[in-house]
């Protein structure tokens, strides 16, 4: 369906987005296991019961941008404070140090290494498509905004490479 001049750029391009794509997943599921991990080491310390499905779920919800933490946060904290009211506060301690520890040093450092976005279009792409296509939209932003970053930039190279030759 492509000229046959055109094949090389396209092939080039969709070689780089899916390497950008990879290392965008990468990024996530590393997250997703620090998370899970975390959680379930700091919770079993902390001897809040299921700690270890805790962590599985917190870990499975860190996927969904935004809306996981969340969810997973108030799951930690109903069943910490359904063993006690020690276990309880400890939950809400633990929630905050793993989001934290996540959302400032783990994730920012991931991003900047694979796919290098601002945050501010991030959240404004998470927003925009979590509007327009509901939680399908919310999980798709990142990659979306990702290729289509990395889709600009190969399109610039090109034609400064055009122009320079």
């Amino acid at each position: 369906m492509l000229p046959m001049e055109k094949r090389h750029n396209f092939y080039e391009i969709s070689e780089r987005v899916g390497f950008t794509l990879r290392r965008l997943m990468a990024g996530r599921l590393l997250g997703m296991f620090v998370e899970g991990i975390g959680t379930w080491l700091l919770l079993m310390w902390a001897g809040v019961p299921m700690a270890a499905l805790l962590g599985l779920l917190t870990g499975l919800l860190a996927f969904i941008p935004n809306i996981g933490a969340v969810i997973s946060g108030l799951l930690m904290v109903a069943v910490g404070f359904s063993a006690g009211t020690e276990q309880g506060f400890w939950a809400i301690a633990i929630y905050l140090i793993v989001q934290n520890v996540d959302g400032y040093i783990i994730m920012p450092y991931v991003a900047r290494k694979t796919v290098d976005l601002a945050p501010a279009l991030v959240l404004a792409a998470q927003l925009m498509f979590g509007a327009l296509f509901g939680i399908l939209g919310l999980f798709l932003a990142d990659p979306i905004v990702a290729a289509i970053k990395t889709t600009l930039q190969e399109f610039s190279k090109n034609k400064a490479a055009r122009k320079g030759a």
